[in-house]
């Protein structure tokens, strides 16, 4: 009787089997929306390297704030160069060390671009160490611990290794953000946030003619629309109140990111009455836009704001925005599709990149820089 060995020279047919295999995994591979593709038609827009240029005080002002998972200051400096690197002779200063005064609170990561014919000053706030304290208490459960919890206890029962790197940073490090802001920390957050804004945008406050612009992602841009809300509700003509309504005033690009806003914002409602239509209420964005409209147009100041929303269709965590809703007189809204990383035999693209590698993605970053059509003050592609 012969005997079944598996000890035999692997074959040439055999190799051919699995480089065929192999080539039709990767031919299966692909990024559908890279370079990022625009869904409204006829789109134009300036990038921040023209909004620089086209400034009467030839500087342009960039927040920036990141979305849910662990965060620290070296990603104002990841995300600066990355939105730089399409601009022609940009020197970007190292950011600076983050600000933080005793306790956790906002970091606030500055840096500064010159370019050609402009200044960028950027402001990254940096809103992890609020958070941190508390998704501490998870670290017994990661298997991979990740720098928060180094330290922790090891996790020892068996999990799946992809089951574990979700678990690990979706669910373990990002997913708790979300759950801590619609909390008891709420307030808390928002007054750090507060404190934050006052201290960033006092330069611009009595600057009309410098243009904002405001890069958020995901969770981030919910947090700073909430807390510019609130504080234009503060007693009129307070320093909160007044601060507030310039940064609205003098806004003209806001790039969200992995919109998240129609999901939080269910958490501001109440359950319906049986029996009756339910319709949202305007959210903190649609509110800030209200106010926004009806303050006094400036003589001869272009005021037109571009809202670009950008959104992953594998993002499990993205919306792209519902353009009727924030459209107005003076604010054109854009909804941009983009491939974070690949998605493979049309079954998956890994959710932690599809989520987290917006700003990192070339195309996100040369298109915020340059506008559409490019800048002639970019590199040509």
């Amino acid at each position: 009787m012969d005997t079944l060995t598996f000890s035999r020279p692997f074959s040439r047919a055999s190799a051919r089997r699995v480089l065929l295999f192999f080539a039709l995994l990767l031919s299966a591979c692909s990024t559908p929306y890279r370079p990022p593709q625009v869904a409204d038609a006829g789109a134009v827009f300036p990038g921040l390297a023209d909004l620089a240029a086209q400034s009467g005080g030839k500087r342009a002002d960039v927040l920036l704030v990141h979305g849910i998972c662990t965060h620290d200051a070296s990603w104002a400096g990841e995300v600066v160069g990355q939105l730089m690197q399409a601009v022609t002779a940009a020197t970007t200063s190292a950011p600076a060390v983050a600000r933080a005064d005793g306790g956790p609170q906002i970091q606030i990561v500055p840096a500064t671009v010159e370019t050609p014919t402009g200044r960028l000053r950027f402001d990254a706030l940096i809103w992890s160490p609020l958070t941190t304290p508390l998704k501490r208490q998870l670290c017994y459960d990661q298997r991979g611990k990740s720098a928060i919890c180094e330290g922790a206890p090891p996790y020892t029962p068996q999990r799946a290794r992809l089951n574990a790197r979700f678990k690990d940073g979706l669910i373990d490090d990002c997913l708790p953000d979300a759950l801590i802001y619609q909390g008891v920390a709420r307030d808390e957050i928002q007054r750090r946030m507060r404190d934050a804004i006052l201290q960033v945008l006092a330069d611009g406050d009595g600057v009309p003619e410098v243009p904002l612009v405001v890069i958020s992602h995901s969770m981030g841009s919910k947090i700073l629309f909430d807390t510019l809300l609130r504080m234009t509700e503060e007693a009129p003509g307070s320093r909160p109140a007044l601060v507030a309504q310039r940064a609205v005033d003098r806004l003209r690009f806001l790039v969200m990111a992995a919109n998240q806003i129609p999901l939080l914002s269910l958490a501001d409602q109440s359950i319906a009455a049986p029996g009756l239509s339910l319709s949202a209420p305007p959210d903190s964005l649609q509110r800030l836009l209200q106010k926004r409209l009806t303050a006094r147009p400036r003589a001869g100041a272009d005021q037109h704001l571009t809202l670009v929303a950008l959104s992953d269709p594998n993002d499990l965590l993205s919306y792209t925005l519902q353009t009727d809703k924030y459209a107005r007189e003076g604010v054109t809204v854009y909804n941009i599709l983009v491939s974070n990383a690949p998605t493979y035999l049309g079954l998956l693209e890994r959710p932690d990149y599809a989520h987290l590698d917006y700003l990192n993605n070339p195309g996100v970053g040369r298109l915020i820089a340059c506008g559409l059509p490019s800048s002639a003050l970019c590199k040509r592609e």
